[in-house]
C-alpha cells in the first residue's frame, strides 16, 4: 500500500494519508490555495521519516487512518 503526505504551507503541517484517501481525490490532488505539496511513498514508515524531516507537526488523516494499515 502506497502512502501520501501533504505539507501544508499556510497552516504548517504535514499530513499522512493513504494513496486513495477521499480528502486527496475531493481536492483532486491539489490544494485549493496552491500553498502545499503532495508526495508519493511506498511505506507509512518512508513517509513518516519524510514528515519528520520537515520543521512542520505531523498528523495522521483522520479520514483514511493511515496508521491502522501500517
Amino acid at each position: 500500500m502506497k502512502f501520501i503526505t501533504y505539507e501544508n504551507d499556510s497552516n504548517r503541517h504535514v499530513t499522512i494519508h493513504r494513496a486513495g484517501c477521499g480528502q486527496i481525490r475531493k481536492h483532486g490532488g491539489q490544494h485549493k490555495h496552491h500553498n502545499g505539496r503532495y508526495s508519493e511513498f511506498m511505506s507509512y514508515r518512508d513517509a513518516l521519516a519524510y514528515a519528520h524531516r520537515t520543521t512542520y507537526p505531523i498528523r495522521d488523516c483522520s479520514f483514511c487512518k493511515p496508521t491502522e494499515l501500517a
